[in-house]
This record gives C-alpha cells, sequence and structure tokens, in this order.
C-alpha cells in the first residue's frame, strides 16, 4: 500500500542514497568529454570526483557509528562535519566548473533521457544531499542533548559544563520561567 506523498517523512539513510545517487551522477557527468574535455579531466574533474566519493564515504562512516557514549557520538559528528565540509568543496568546484566549462549551460533534449545531464539537476541533487545532512546532523545534536544529561550532551563538551549553548536547555530555562 502506498504512502501519500504529503504524509512521507525521511528517514535517516535517506542522505546515503542521496550521497550515493550524487556521487554516481557527478562521476557521469564529469566523464562525459562532450561536457569537460579530456584535458581538464586530471586537474578538475578528477578532483570533483574525488570530493563527491569522499563525502559519500564520510556520510557511510558516520553512519555506522553506532552512539552509546560521549566518544561515540563525538566521532559521528566529526565524521558529519567532515560530509559537510566536502559538499561545501564540491559546490565550489562545480562552480569553479560551470563558469569555466559553457557545455554545462545547455540542456541536450535531443539525446535519450538517460544522457541528460545538466549543472541544474547535479546542483539540485548537490542541495538535497547538503539539506539532509544538515538535518540529520541537527536530530543527532538534538537527540543527544534531550536524552543526556547537560554534562555528557555534546553541545556542553565544547562549552566546558555551560548549558547555554544546549538549544534543549535554552527550551527549558525559558519555560521554567
Amino acid at each position: 500500500m502506498a504512502i501519500p506523498k504529503s504524509k512521507r517523512t525521511t528517514t535517516p539513510l535517506s542522505v546515503l542514497v542521496e550521497a550515493d545517487t550524487l556521487a554516481c551522477y557527478t562521476i557521469l557527468i564529469c566523464t562525459d568529454e562532450r561536457r569537460f574535455p579530456k584535458r581538464y579531466r586530471w586537474c578538475l574533474t578528477q578532483q570533483i570526483i574525488d570530493v563527491a566519493v569522499q563525502a559519500k564515504m564520510h556520510i557511510a562512516k558516520a553512519n555506522s557509528v553506532y552512539v552509546n557514549d560521549r566518544e561515540s557520538a563525538t566521532l559521528r559528528r566529526t565524521y558529519q562535519q567532515k560530509a559537510v565540509a566536502d559538499i561545501a568543496a564540491l559546490s565550489a568546484a562545480m562552480d569553479t566548473a560551470f563558469k569555466l566549462f559553457s557545455g554545462l549551460r545547455h540542456i541536450d533534449t535531443t539525446s535519450k533521457p538517460k544522457k541528460r545531464i545538466n549543472i541544474a539537476t547535479w546542483t539540485a541533487q548537490l542541495d538535497k544531499v547538503k539539506s539532509l545532512l544538515l538535518a540529520w546532523k541537527k536530530s543527532d545534536t538534538d537527540y543527544n542533548c534531550t536524552r543526556r544529561s547537560a554534562v555528557s550532551c555534546l553541545c556542553h563538551a565544547a562549552s566546558n559544563g555551560s548549558v547555554s549553548g544546549c538549544a534543549s536547555s535554552r527550551l527549558a530555562r525559558y519555560s521554567s520561567r
């Protein structure tokens, strides 16, 4: 039985699936010689592919960490942060490629649907991965802050025990007034 689109929710694993799709799409677009000339393959396109694959790998590593203590939560957050940095680097590299190559600006409507690769679709995929990743990171932070005491909360680890940085502690402080 199908679930109506308005009632569907994203799962934590959907960021991994979308990152895989982004990595595959990036490889397809960067190895297309009509879009990227072969002479640029090693100086630009290989770096773009490497960053996309690295982002997927960091997301997979973060997903594989089972959070049961402070160290594992910190490790997961570190991998998530590395993935966010990779996505930002990919965005910058895509911007450079867009400005450098005019072939990315055109949508080829004469070829088969599988061959329609363009910067708009590529950017939309990147934005989707970025938003899912940031939502996952926020969800983990909120979960860790509400589930654990203020001493073991990740928000408090960076602020030396001060509870002023945590969203859940701010909420508790304002609701008690």
